[in-house]
């Protein structure tokens, strides 16, 4: 853990020593940084190390934008890592390819109140689909988690089989949903 944690705030460190560099030069003004990575990491929660499942350690991800002109925030907007795409194509004024995935961020760096898309859909093994209140996961086996994240933000009770199992049809059929848009995108290319 003490490794993990030291690498991180290492990287905190020079990821500030680079926007600082590129703020004191020529470039500051025009260049767009993003900074994320593939997936988050276990470090003992659930039981699991590294990239095992897809609870939220797991599927949450670091995503920074710093782009000219626009003051520094947060936001609890939903957003996927295919979204970047359509993002930089809005920073560079370029239109955004038909065939492109995702949404572009641009209406967020502006307003952190925007609302990009209800929900977020990560693959791996599985499914999990995340809301601003609900965590739904079903693995390739078949096993489903459910969890409140207002109420249990730490994954603890797994709610399938046991409440609220409006929620969990709802969310399996926005996961089918999901998953039937991203077919018919491929077959029509």
């Amino acid at each position: 853990w003490s490794a993990y944690y030291a690498s991180v705030q290492f990287m905190d460190a020079q990821v500030g020593r680079i926007l600082d560099a590129l703020e004191a030069s020529p470039q500051g003004k025009k260049t767009a940084v993003i900074f994320t990575s593939d997936h988050g990491y276990h470090l003992g929660e659930h039981g699991f190390w590294q990239k095992s499942n897809l609870h939220e350690e797991v599927v949450r991800v670091p995503l920074m934008i710093h782009a000219p002109g626009r003051k520094a925030g947060r936001t609890r907007s939903m957003s996927e890592l295919v979204d970047l795409y359509p993002t930089v194509c809005d920073l560079m004024q370029t239109p955004i390819p038909e065939a492109a995935q995702g949404a572009s961020l641009l209406p967020v760096l502006d307003d952190p109140t925007f609302e990009t898309k209800p929900d977020a859909l990560s693959l791996h093994n599985g499914h999990s689909l995340r809301s601003k209140r609900w965590h739904y996961i079903r693995y390739k086996d078949g096993t489903e988690e459910l969890y409140d994240m207002e109420a249990d933000p730490d994954e603890t009770t797994n709610l399938v089989g046991r409440s609220q199992q409006k929620v969990l049809r709802q969310m399996r059929a926005r996961v089918e949903s999901r998953l039937d848009h991203l077919i018919e995108r491929k077959s029509q290319r």
